[in-house]
């Protein structure tokens, strides 16, 4: 309903770091892709900071999407920009006119993976990019995917990927099941630790939950997990 039941700063402009990876996936579901076809991650696709993905790698697209959005790939959106066809200035564009059409008056985007400080927008706006994307069935069901294979079409060997929401992997205690659990998380030194949620209880409700710029990894899922739990607990919904 977009009732909001706790907020702090939220129109703060802030940094997304990978949760860009959300409205990137909008504009990438908005595009005719052959998501069976495969494609060659080449040097110039690769984000040389993580090791999910090597040149050479030939994967579908639909393994892409996964990687991005599961595993937080820079080197799986970048390949995957490179196989819409569009240019990086004309795919950051899209970007853009997208937050435009969706009224995020705080939200601009320089770049499609989240490695530019440049891309922002407030918690407030975040909640929304978070609404409209779980709206998208392909978007959502891979933020409820906590560990995925993907398989080198150049050697056969198959490579695991883990969720980096780790609500979902169980690796920060909490009661919720992962199909209660659909987020997305982003972190570089400008931005912080950064998580946006969306949590349900055992009765189909649901809440967004948004932290922008924990100062550690942990506390972004611990204080999403408090928040979730401390609405659930003093809210009544009208059933």
């Amino acid at each position: 309903t977009n009732a909001v039941l706790f907020e702090k700063n939220s129109a703060e402009q802030r940094s997304l770091a990978s949760i860009t990876k959300l409205m990137s996936a909008l504009v990438l579901a908005d595009l005719p892709l052959p998501w069976a076809s495969t494609t060659v991650v080449t040097n110039a696709d690769i984000d040389t900071s993580s090791h999910q993905l090597a040149p050479g790698d030939v994967l579908t697209l639909d393994e892409l999407w996964h990687a991005a959005l599961v595993a937080s790939s820079n080197s799986a959106v970048e390949t995957l920009v490179r196989a819409s066809r569009l240019s990086e200035e004309s795919f950051v564009a899209r970007l853009n006119a997208k937050a435009e059409h969706l009224h995020l008056a705080s939200a601009r985007f320089v770049d499609a993976t989240g490695l530019s400080s440049g891309n922002v927008a407030s918690a407030w706006d975040v909640a929304r990019i978070l609404k409209e994307a779980l709206k998208n069935e392909r978007i959502a069901r891979a933020l409820q995917v906590g560990e995925y294979y993907v398989h080198p079409r150049q050697n056969g060997k198959a490579r695991r990927l883990c969720s980096t929401n780790l609500l979902l992997t169980a690796w920060v205690p909490n009661n919720f099941s992962p199909e209660e659990i659909a987020g997305k998380t982003g972190f570089i030194p400008e931005a912080g630790y950064n998580f946006a949620v969306r949590l349900s209880d055992n009765r189909g409700h649901s809440v967004r939950v948004v932290v922008l710029g924990a100062t550690t990894s942990e506390a972004r899922f611990n204080e999403a997990r408090d928040l979730a739990e401390w609405a659930f607990g003093g809210y009544l919904w009208p059933d």
